[in-house]
């Protein structure tokens, strides 16, 4: 009976741990945008760090002389990219998310009208952005895994120690075979 429960708790810690190493199921993965420009329109391609692109993600865009109120709103085209046409310069705030826990919180420097021929400059990665490396991200995952059901095992086992460390009520000079 004691050799089934355990090959039970084996067996459901080989499956979960099976089921969120495959790909696309557990993978957490940081995000990311690019600048671009065309004309006087500033475009900005968002992307997660696997280079999916995040589309018809919720999109802000706050201009330099208000932070509360929203210059546009939209979303995210199915490339993950979105444009507007700033009307002052300075530095715009945009922030983008796609609903599911990530979001994007970036910052566009636009040029007055003379200097706005030059392209703006390419920013590839969210400076917020705290993704971990795939590799990185995989070990870890699966040690927290491993982790998880170690602790499950010893917490379920009725006598960590082991039989020789067993408390017993009797005293020593009591006990058979020690005098």
């Amino acid at each position: 009976m004691r050799l089934r429960f355990f090959l039970n708790i084996e067996f459901l810690c080989v499956l979960i741990s099976v089921a969120l190493t495959l790909p696309g199921i557990a993978m957490a993965h940081g995000t990311g945008y690019r600048v671009l420009q065309q004309g006087k329109a500033v475009t900005l391609e968002c992307y997660y760090s696997d280079g999916k692109a995040i589309s018809y993600a919720e999109t802000y865009i706050f201009s330099p002389e208000d932070s509360e109120l929203e210059h546009q709103n939209a979303r995210t085209d199915k490339n993950g990219r979105i444009a507007f046409f700033p009307d002052t310069p300075g530095t715009w705030r945009v922030t983008v998310s796609d609903g599911m826990g990530h979001k994007i919180q970036g910052q566009v420097q636009v040029e007055p009208e003379s200097e706005q021929t030059s392209a703006l400059e390419v920013t590839p990665r969210d400076p917020n952005s705290k993704a971990l490396s795939k590799p990185l991200s995989a070990v870890l995952g699966i040690s927290l895994i491993f982790n998880l059901c170690l602790g499950v095992l010893l917490v379920r086992r009725k006598n960590p120690l082991g039989p020789r460390h067993r408390p017993s009520s009797e005293p020593d000079h009591l006990r058979t075979g020690s005098e």
